[in-house]
C-alpha cells in the first residue's frame, strides 16, 4: 500500500517537475550514440564530459534511447527510484524492528520534503539515495545470513552509488562496515576478514569505471569537465571533494554557512529539519538502552549513517539544501522506531515511554519555529499543529491511567500525534508550486509554498541558458552543410540547444578552468567547413586558452548584427554574442 502510494505521490511530483538543463544535454547525447553513452561525454561530438560520473546519466539515457525525449521520460527514473525506496526501507526496517517501525520509517520518509523535491528534477540524488537504501537492506539480510552473497551484494551497491553521485555515496560505508564488523552473525575472526573485504570491494567498485577509462588514452575519449589536467581523479576527489571545502560563497547562496545549525537553517530546515530534533534524541536513548546484538546494529547503523552523513554536510563548504537528501532514509529509520518503540513503553507504563509525549511537543514547537521564521503564509498550519500537540499528550496522559476504552484512546492519540508531528512537513511537500523550466529551481530543488521558493530565487538570482528561439531560426535558415550548427563558448551555453537535438559544439566545459578546443582546432574546423557560427559572451578578465580564442574569433570572424538574430529583446550585458566565421569574412565594428 505504502508503495503504491509513494509512486502516486512522486508521478504527481513528475507532472509539475521540469528536466535539469545541463543534464538533460549530456542524457540525450548519450543516448544518441553508445561512445558518448560509454564515456559520459555531454556533447554527441564527444568532446567533453559532464563535471560529474555519468552513473545516473547512464540511467536516463537508457530511458531515453527507449523511450524519446518528453519531459517525462528524464524524469522518470526519479520517480521509480523514490518509490523504490520505500518498500526498501520498510523491508530493511522491519527486519530490525518489527513492521510497525517499518511502516512508521516509511510514512516518515514520504512525509520529508526534500525526497519529493529531488524527485521532481533529474538530478543524482533520487538514485544514489535509493542505491544506498537498496545497499542498507541487503547489508541487513548479510548480518542475519553468515554466507557472502547479500554481502557482496551490499558492497556493490556502495559502490553503484558512487559512479550515480561520487564520494557522497561513500558516506555510509564507515557505519556499514563497523555494523558488520561488530554486529554480524559470524565469529569475532570471520567478521573482521570480512568486514575489510566489504570496504575493498565497495572501493573497487567505485573506482572500477574511473580506472578503466584512465587506461584510454586522452585521444580517443572525451576531455573531462572539472579537471584541468582531463583527469578524472582529479575531477571527482579535488573538484568535487577536497575543493568543496573552501567554497564559502556558495555555502552561503544555496545551503547557508556551514556549521552545527545547517540542517535547521532557513535553508535546509524546511527540506530535512522537521524531524531531525527528535531523530536524534530518539537515536541517543535507542543507543543507551540496546541490550541484545541485533538491536544495537540497528541503531549503529543507522544512527552511524545520519551521524556522519549529517555532519559532512553541516562542515561541506557548497552545499545545495538538496543534498541532505541522502539523509532522509536514516533520519525516518531512527525517528519511526524510536517513536514506536516509545509507544511501546507507555502502553506499557515503563518510564522510558514519557519520551513519546516529549518528543511530540518538541517536534511540534520545533514545527512553529520554521513556520515562523520562514514565513510562508501557511497561516492556519502553526494554530493546527499546537492544538494537535495538546491533544495529543491529554489523550496520551488519559491512556496511561485508564484501563477501559484504551484502544479508542490510543487510536485517537495515535491520529493527533501524527498530526502534530507530519502536518507540517506534510503541508510544506505539498504546497510546493509547479517548476517553471526556466526557473533556477531546475538547479536547485527545493519544497516549500510559493514564499520560500520567491525566497530561493531572490538568493540564487539570474537566469538559466535557454533556448533563443529568434536565434535558432536565423541559424537554420543560414545553416549549410556544416556539421555542427554552431560552437558555444561553453557547455552551459550549448546545453539548451542540444537538449533540443542540435549538434552544437561547446568550446569549453562547465567550469573555467576545464578543458577547452585550442585554437588551431577552432581554425581547422573553420577551414574544413566543418563550422561557421560561434555564440560567444565576452567576458571580461579571460585568459589563458579563453583569451586566444576569443582574439582569433574577434580578428577571423564578422560579428553577426544583433538584430538579425534577436530582433526583439533588449540585449542584457552578458548576452552572447553571434559571429560568422566563414573563411575570407571581415570583422565588423564590434557591437
Amino acid at each position: 500500500m505504502l508503495t503504491v502510494l509513494a509512486a502516486a505521490l512522486y508521478a504527481w511530483g513528475l507532472s509539475r517537475g521540469a528536466p535539469h538543463y545541463y543534464y538533460s544535454a549530456a542524457m540525450r547525447s548519450m543516448s544518441e550514440s553508445w561512445h558518448a553513452f560509454f564515456f559520459g561525454a555531454f556533447d554527441p561530438s564527444g568532446f567533453v564530459t559532464t563535471d560529474k560520473l555519468p552513473g545516473s546519466l547512464w540511467v536516463h539515457a537508457l530511458f531515453v534511447r527507449v523511450f524519446g525525449t518528453q519531459s517525462w521520460v528524464f524524469l522518470l527514473p526519479e520517480v521509480l527510484a523514490a518509490s523504490a525506496s520505500v518498500p526498501l526501507l520498510f523491508g530493511a526496517v522491519r527486519r530490525w524492528a518489527g513492521a510497525r517501525a517499518g511502516f512508521a520509517a516509511a510514512v516518515i520518509f514520504l512525509c520529508t520534503p526534500v525526497v519529493f523535491a529531488t524527485a521532481q528534477v533529474n538530478i543524482p540524488d533520487t538514485l544514489l539515495m535509493c542505491a544506498v537504501v537498496a545497499a542498507a537492506y541487503a547489508l541487513v539480510r548479510a548480518l542475519e545470513h553468515p554466507g557472502w552473497r547479500w554481502l557482496v551484494l551490499s558492497a556493490v551497491l556502495v559502490g553503484v552509488g558512487f559512479q550515480v553521485k561520487m564520494l557522497q555515496a561513500l558516506l555510509v560505508l564507515p557505519a556499514f562496515c563497523l555494523t558488520y564488523l561488530f554486529f554480524a552473525a559470524a565469529a569475532p575472526r570471520v567478521r573482521l576478514v570480512r568486514a575489510v573485504v566489504y570496504g575493498a570491494l565497495s572501493v573497487l567498485v567505485s573506482l572500477s569505471w574511473m580506472t578503466v577509462v584512465s587506461l584510454v588514452p586522452a585521444g580517443a575519449r572525451p576531455q573531462v569537465d572539472g579537471s584541468a589536467s582531463n583527469s578524472l581523479w582529479d575531477m571527482v576527489f579535488v573538484y568535487n571533494g577536497v575543493s568543496r571545502g573552501g567554497q564559502g560563497g556558495v555555502a552561503g547562496l544555496f545551503g547557508g554557512e556551514p556549521g552545527a545549525t545547517r540542517l535547521v537553517n532557513e535553508q535546509s530546515g524546511g527540506q530535512i529539519g522537521w524531524l531531525l530534533p527528535l531523530a536524534v534524541v530518539l537515536l541517543v536513548a535507542g543507543l543507551l538502552r540496546a541490550r541484545t546484538r541485533s538491536d544495537r546494529a540497528g541503531w549503529l547503523l543507522w544512527g552511524g549513517w545520519l551521524v556522519l552523513g549529517g555532519a559532512v554536510l553541516s562542515l561541506l563548504g557548497g552545499m545545495h539544501p538538496y543534498y541532505t537528501a541522502i539523509l532522509a532514509p536514516a533520519v525516518a529509520a531512527v525517528a519511526g522506531t524510536g517513536l514506536v518503540r516509545a509507544f511501546a513503553d507507555w502502553r506499557a507504563r515503563r518510564p522510558a515511554g514519557w519520551l513519546l509525549p516529549a518528543g511530540v511537543l518538541l517536534t511540534a514547537g520545533w514545527a512553529l519555529v520554521l513556520l515562523t521564521r520562514q514565513r510562508a503564509g501557511l497561516g492556519w498550519l502553526p494554530p493546527l499543529i499546537a492544538v494537535a500537540a495538546v491533544l495529543a499528550v491529554g489523550l496520551l496522559l488519559v491512556l496511561r491511567v485508564s484501563r477501559d476504552g484504551r484502544r479508542a484512546i490510543a487510536m485517537a492519540a495515535v491520529f493527533t500525534a501524527a498530526v502534530a508531528l507530519f502536518a507540517g512537513p506534510a503541508t510544506w511537500l505539498v504546497s510546493t508550486p509547479r517548476i517553471d523550466g526556466h526557473s533556477t529551481r531546475v538547479v536547485d530543488p527545493v519544497a516549500g509554498p510559493p514564499q520560500v521558493q520567491a525566497a530561493g530565487a531572490r538568493r540564487s538570482g539570474g537566469t538559466l541558458p535557454v533556448v533563443n528561439q529568434d536565434l535558432l531560426d536565423y541559424l537554420l535558415a543560414h545553416h549549410g552543410k556544416e556539421r555542427f550548427l554552431f560552437a558555444a563558448g561553453e557547455s552551459s551555453t550549448a546545453a539548451p540547444y542540444l537538449g533540443d537535438g542540435r549538434n552544437v559544439l561547446p568550446l569549453r566545459g562547465f567550469t573555467e578552468n576545464s578543458p577547452s578546443i585550442p585554437v588551431d582546432e577552432l581554425s581547422r574546423l573553420v577551414a574544413a567547413g566543418e563550422l561557421r557560427y560561434v555564440l560567444m559572451i565576452n567576458l571580461p578578465g579571460m585568459t589563458g586558452q579563453a583569451l586566444q580564442r576569443a582574439d582569433w574569433i574577434h580578428a577571423h570572424c564578422a560579428t553577426v548584427p544583433r538584430p538579425a538574430y534577436q530582433p526583439t529583446a533588449v540585449p542584457g550585458r552578458w548576452d552572447p554574442t553571434l559571429y560568422d566565421c566563414v573563411p575570407g569574412a571581415h570583422p565588423s565594428p564590434a557591437s
